[in-house]
């Protein structure tokens, strides 16, 4: 019956959208102007957005010789990363202030995240087989759904060219007994785009934990393979795939988990067409996995697997020289599989969206509408309007107001009563609302972008004591998820670069203000300032660099009883060409040997360094 409804939902559906490429998205634009897609569903340049957005392309990645995904993203301007120990081990990133789940992740557009615990598994990520990452500051809701509180993240794989096949290909190793290796293959012909890659990752890693479990370091692998192909036909059909996969273990040190296999992975198939001059659509299938098998002394212990399957169809309408109209269904399905036995094991979604955007002479004006239907809590709307306005030929101002929600998890709704903690069926989404102004300043080869935000969100979920709270015996409570609080965050966001001859340089600053409105404290793990600065210079050959980063404290608990002390960190890195096709790359992370927090109780790596060969083969 359920798939019946998604089936009719995607068939009822009728609407419009816009245009793959909007004028001024030249492929040749220049480094400080990438072109996005994630903000609107539509190709602009940053410069262009009317939102917060951060382009990390793939050259990037490998001038920051990142060891794990958080390390491309920590510090950016609005990002937060705390983590339960590096390598493999449970990682939350958080966007202005807003819980990790909060977060929407996106993989070439499919939708990731745990349907039990309702977060991402950024940990997971191999830095090796993305081509870019961008990342919109702010919510997203109104266009792809549930989560997109904070804002999104869409990681793109690595994608073939016109052009003969060329290899790719990289082995390394470093401190901690750490080693890793791929290979791949990408290319095109007039028809034809096409990618193929695998990579591999293995570490002792670190004891990531000094009074729980055994004093061993706690190891992590991951195999990945990523692939993606496009075809065009003479009639104008464009037939695409793409697939993100990766599998692995990691140890961790918990009361009763050893180790954790993982899968993690997202698969999608579809075809675009023209349907008129001025109107191009597309329909696609996804599925994404998120699965964990967890084993104590060898033995399995748990299991979550968790599915999702997608269905979407988008329209590009071009209304008008200067209006722009996407419009689209989104249809999805999670199912869960576990040795627990949950009330539910399944729930579907459809969603409706659109999104208008216009140019009245120097102005701009964008708005987006979304309507979901889920099983499990009815229907909520959403909607975002902004605006933005060229006020000379190199400042750019944006406001916009946009509401939001999150739906609660499988755990939240239907986790069995074991006698201390029980799912609520009656839990209500969490909500929330976010004003922002700011402005963007691009002058030849540099930009300054400034953002000012006020986000509130209501309704938040937390586990409360709900019986046996008074009897003395803190073992004998009943906990479970209530709506109960609210929280405000108030933030300022800086972020600026330069691209002048040989030397590039990024830069970031948040202030944030994270407080429980129902308490006063600030909420845990938020650090009220935070910073990061990149700089790289090329000498001929060879390429130098190093990251700063800067955190403020922070308190581990909503109580705001257990403080973590800010820390601040450094990282070298170097990169020289032994010949067009052939580099040696070099890192030393965590120079001084800093003893930091990021996560109470849970330690990060110190001085390390580590060293890689990298082949690219010239055409």
């Amino acid at each position: 019956m359920k798939r019946s409804i998604l089936s009719a939902a995607i068939v009822a559906a009728v609407s419009p959208a816009v245009a793959d490429e909007a004028p001024g998205t030249d492929s040749d634009a220049a480094t400080l102007e990438p072109v996005q897609v994630t903000a609107t569903r539509l190709s602009r340049t940053v410069d262009e957005a009317l939102a917060s957005v951060t382009v990390i392309d793939r050259e990037e990645i490998e001038r920051l010789q990142p060891r794990q995904f958080t390390d491309l993203v920590e510090g950016r301007a609005g990002v937060s990363v705390s983590s339960a120990g590096p390598f493999g081990k449970q990682s939350s990133v958080r966007l202005r202030g807003t819980e990790s789940d909060h977060h929407l992740m996106l993989i070439d557009g499919v939708r990731m995240g745990s349907a039990t615990t309702g977060g991402a598994s950024w940990q997971f990520l191999p830095p090796e087989e993305i081509e870019r990452v961008e990342i919109v500051r702010g919510p997203r809701t109104s266009i792809y759904g549930s989560d997109a509180i904070g804002g999104v993240t869409q990681v793109f794989s690595r994608a073939g060219r016109e052009g003969p096949p060329r290899v790719n290909a990289f082995l390394g190793a470093g401190s901690f007994s750490t080693w890793e290796a791929g290979l791949g293959v990408a290319g095109g012909t007039g028809r034809t785009d096409y990618s193929l890659s695998v990579s591999m990752y293995d570490t002792e890693g670190i004891n990531v934990q000094d009074d729980m479990g055994d004093d061993d370091p706690d190891g992590y692998d991951n195999t990945s393979l990523a692939g993606k192909v496009a075809h065009r036909l003479d009639n104008g059909i464009e037939l695409f795939g793409n697939v993100l996969y990766s599998e692995g273990n990691t140890e961790v040190d918990t009361f009763s988990t050893d180790e954790t296999d993982f899968v993690h992975g997202a698969v999608q198939a579809g075809v675009r067409f023209p349907v008129l001059e001025q109107w191009d659509t597309e329909l696609a299938y996804a599925q994404s996995r998120d699965e964990n098998e967890n084993f104590e002394n060898g033995v399995a212990d748990s299991r979550f697997d968790t599915r999702r399957d997608q269905l979407t169809w988008r329209n590009d309408v071009r209304l008008g020289e200067r209006t722009d109209l996407i419009a689209g269904v989104d249809a999805y399905e999670d199912r869960v599989d576990s040795n627990e036995d949950f009330d539910e094991d399944s729930r579907y979604n459809v969603g409706v969206y659109s999104v208008v955007r216009t140019e009245l002479g120097n102005h701009d004006l964008e708005g987006s509408l979304r309507y979901d239907d889920n099983e499990q809590f009815g229907d909520k709307t959403t909607g975002q309007v902004a605006w933005g306005m060229q006020a000379t030929d190199a400042l750019r101002l944006r406001a916009s107001y946009g509401t939001a929600f999150k739906a609660p998890t499988f755990n939240d709704l239907y986790w069995p009563d074991q006698g201390w903690f029980r799912g609520n069926p009656d839990l209500a989404p969490e909500e929330s609302q976010t004003f922002e102004l700011g402005g963007r300043y691009s002058a030849s080869l540099a930009y300054v972008d400034v953002a000012v935000f006020e986000t509130r969100v209501d309704d938040l979920i937390v586990n409360r004591c709900v019986a046996n709270c008074d009897d003395g015996n803190p073992f004998s409570d009943v906990y479970e998820p209530r709506n109960v609080e609210n929280a405000r965050i108030r933030g300022l966001e800086i972020e600026g670069g330069h691209d002048l001859g040989p030397w590039n340089s990024r830069v970031s600053l948040t202030l944030l203000d994270a407080e429980d409105r129902d308490t006063g404290n600030e909420l845990e793990r938020r650090a009220p300032v935070s910073a990061r600065f990149d700089l790289d210079r090329r000498i001929g050959d060879l390429s130098v660099g190093g990251t700063v980063l800067a955190r403020g404290r922070t308190y581990d608990d909503a109580s705001n009883d257990e403080r973590l002390s800010g820390y601040g960190t450094m990282n070298l890195r170097a990169a020289y060409a032994l010949d067009p096709e052939w580099t040696v790359e070099g890192s030393l992370t965590n120079l001084f040997d800093r003893d930091y927090e990021t996560q109470g109780g849970f330690n990060n790596p110190g001085r390390a360094a580590f060293v890689k060969l990298r082949y690219q083969q010239q055409r």
